[in-house]
Protein backbone atom coordinates (compact mmCIF):
# COMPACT_ATOMS: atom_id res chain seq x y z
CA UNK A 1 0.00 0.00 0.00
CA UNK A 2 1.19 3.50 -0.72
CA UNK A 3 0.46 6.69 1.13
CA UNK A 4 -1.75 7.73 -1.81
CA UNK A 5 -4.19 4.90 -0.99
CA UNK A 6 -4.19 5.26 2.80
CA UNK A 7 -7.01 6.78 4.85
CA UNK A 8 -4.62 7.97 7.58
CA UNK A 9 -2.30 9.55 5.02
CA UNK A 10 -5.36 11.37 3.66
CA UNK A 11 -6.17 12.38 7.23
CA UNK A 12 -2.60 13.64 7.64
CA UNK A 13 -2.93 15.83 4.55
CA UNK A 14 -5.98 17.55 5.97
CA UNK A 15 -8.67 16.55 8.38
CA UNK A 16 -12.32 16.57 7.32
CA UNK A 17 -14.09 19.90 7.73
CA UNK A 18 -16.31 18.42 10.48
CA UNK A 19 -13.34 17.16 12.48
CA UNK A 20 -12.10 19.33 15.35
CA UNK A 21 -8.60 18.99 13.93
CA UNK A 22 -5.23 18.09 15.28
CA UNK A 23 -4.89 18.19 19.03
CA UNK A 24 -1.14 18.20 18.55
CA UNK A 25 1.00 17.92 15.45
CA UNK A 26 4.74 17.71 14.92
CA UNK A 27 6.71 17.09 11.75
CA UNK A 28 6.59 13.34 12.49
CA UNK A 29 3.43 12.67 14.51
CA UNK A 30 -0.16 13.86 14.73
CA UNK A 31 -2.68 13.45 17.55
CA UNK A 32 -6.38 13.68 16.78
CA UNK A 33 -9.70 12.37 18.04
CA UNK A 34 -10.22 8.64 17.53
CA UNK A 35 -10.94 8.55 13.79
CA UNK A 36 -13.43 5.67 13.78
CA UNK A 37 -15.73 6.55 16.66
CA UNK A 38 -16.21 9.60 18.92
CA UNK A 39 -15.37 8.05 22.29
CA UNK A 40 -14.65 10.79 24.85
CA UNK A 41 -10.95 10.95 25.68
CA UNK A 42 -9.89 8.52 22.95
CA UNK A 43 -7.25 9.78 20.53
CA UNK A 44 -5.14 8.49 17.68
CA UNK A 45 -1.39 9.10 17.51
CA UNK A 46 -0.28 8.57 13.92
CA UNK A 47 2.82 9.01 11.84
CA UNK A 48 2.63 11.89 9.38
CA UNK A 49 4.37 9.88 6.68
CA UNK A 50 3.15 6.49 5.57
CA UNK A 51 4.65 3.72 7.69
CA UNK A 52 3.14 0.32 8.37
CA UNK A 53 4.19 -0.49 11.91
CA UNK A 54 6.77 0.39 14.52
CA UNK A 55 9.50 -1.47 12.62
CA UNK A 56 9.08 1.04 9.79
CA UNK A 57 9.81 4.10 11.93
CA UNK A 58 12.96 6.06 11.27
CA UNK A 59 15.19 7.07 14.19
CA UNK A 60 13.59 10.51 14.59
CA UNK A 61 10.05 9.09 14.67
CA UNK A 62 11.07 6.39 17.13
CA UNK A 63 12.89 8.86 19.38
CA UNK A 64 9.85 11.14 19.55
CA UNK A 65 7.24 8.42 20.10
CA UNK A 66 7.93 7.49 23.72
CA UNK A 67 7.87 11.07 24.96
CA UNK A 68 4.79 11.82 22.88
CA UNK A 69 2.84 8.84 24.25
CA UNK A 70 3.77 9.83 27.79
CA UNK A 71 2.70 13.41 27.16
CA UNK A 72 -0.63 12.40 25.60
CA UNK A 73 -1.31 9.86 28.37
CA UNK A 74 -0.68 12.51 31.01
CA UNK A 75 -3.06 14.92 29.27
CA UNK A 76 -5.77 12.23 28.97
CA UNK A 77 -5.38 11.40 32.67
CA UNK A 78 -5.59 15.04 33.68
CA UNK A 79 -8.55 15.96 31.44
CA UNK A 80 -10.67 12.83 31.98
CA UNK A 81 -9.72 12.11 35.59
CA UNK A 82 -9.22 8.46 34.68
CA UNK A 83 -6.66 6.49 36.65
CA UNK A 84 -6.00 4.28 33.62
CA UNK A 85 -5.15 5.08 30.03
CA UNK A 86 -5.34 2.14 27.65
CA UNK A 87 -3.21 1.92 24.51
CA UNK A 88 -3.38 -0.40 21.55
CA UNK A 89 -2.14 -0.66 18.00
CA UNK A 90 -3.23 -3.40 15.67
CA UNK A 91 -2.80 -2.11 12.13
CA UNK A 92 -5.13 -4.75 10.69
CA UNK A 93 -7.96 -2.53 9.47
CA UNK A 94 -5.68 0.34 8.49
CA UNK A 95 -2.05 -0.51 7.77
CA UNK A 96 -0.59 2.84 8.79
CA UNK A 97 1.31 3.28 12.05
CA UNK A 98 -1.15 4.56 14.61
CA UNK A 99 -1.63 4.04 18.31
CA UNK A 100 -5.01 4.55 19.93
CA UNK A 101 -5.23 5.56 23.55
CA UNK A 102 -7.80 6.71 26.04
CA UNK A 103 -9.62 5.96 29.26
CA UNK A 104 -12.02 3.11 29.97
CA UNK A 105 -15.64 4.24 30.20
CA UNK A 106 -19.29 3.16 30.28
CA UNK A 107 -18.59 1.09 33.39
CA UNK A 108 -16.40 -1.28 31.36
CA UNK A 109 -12.79 -2.11 32.12
CA UNK A 110 -10.03 -4.22 30.65
CA UNK A 111 -10.94 -6.69 27.92
CA UNK A 112 -14.66 -5.89 28.19
CA UNK A 113 -13.97 -2.26 27.33
CA UNK A 114 -11.46 -3.03 24.56
CA UNK A 115 -13.86 -5.58 23.04
CA UNK A 116 -16.63 -2.97 23.02
CA UNK A 117 -14.29 -0.38 21.50
CA UNK A 118 -12.99 -2.74 18.82
CA UNK A 119 -16.57 -3.83 18.12
CA UNK A 120 -17.54 -0.17 17.69
CA UNK A 121 -20.20 -0.43 20.36
CA UNK A 122 -22.13 2.81 19.93
CA UNK A 123 -22.92 3.01 23.65
CA UNK A 124 -19.31 4.22 24.05
CA UNK A 125 -19.77 7.05 21.53
CA UNK A 126 -20.79 10.59 22.39
CA UNK A 127 -19.91 13.14 19.70
CA UNK A 128 -20.52 16.29 21.76
CA UNK A 129 -18.59 15.07 24.80
CA UNK A 130 -15.78 13.67 22.64
CA UNK A 131 -15.39 17.04 20.90
CA UNK A 132 -15.40 18.98 24.19
CA UNK A 133 -12.86 16.55 25.62
CA UNK A 134 -10.71 16.91 22.48
CA UNK A 135 -10.68 20.70 22.91
CA UNK A 136 -9.60 20.29 26.53
CA UNK A 137 -6.93 17.79 25.51
CA UNK A 138 -5.57 20.19 22.88
CA UNK A 139 -5.31 22.86 25.59
CA UNK A 140 -3.63 20.47 28.03
CA UNK A 141 -1.14 19.34 25.38
CA UNK A 142 -0.25 22.90 24.40
CA UNK A 143 0.23 23.92 28.04
CA UNK A 144 2.73 21.10 28.63
CA UNK A 145 5.33 22.98 26.59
Amino acid sequence: MTGAACVLCDRGRGLDAGDPGWLLRTDRWGVSMHPAMPVPGWVAVQTMRHTEGLAGLNRSEAAELGLLLSRVSEAVTRVTGSQRVYTYSLGEGCPHTHILLGPPSAGLRGTAFISALLGRDQTLANQATAERTAIELAGALSSQH
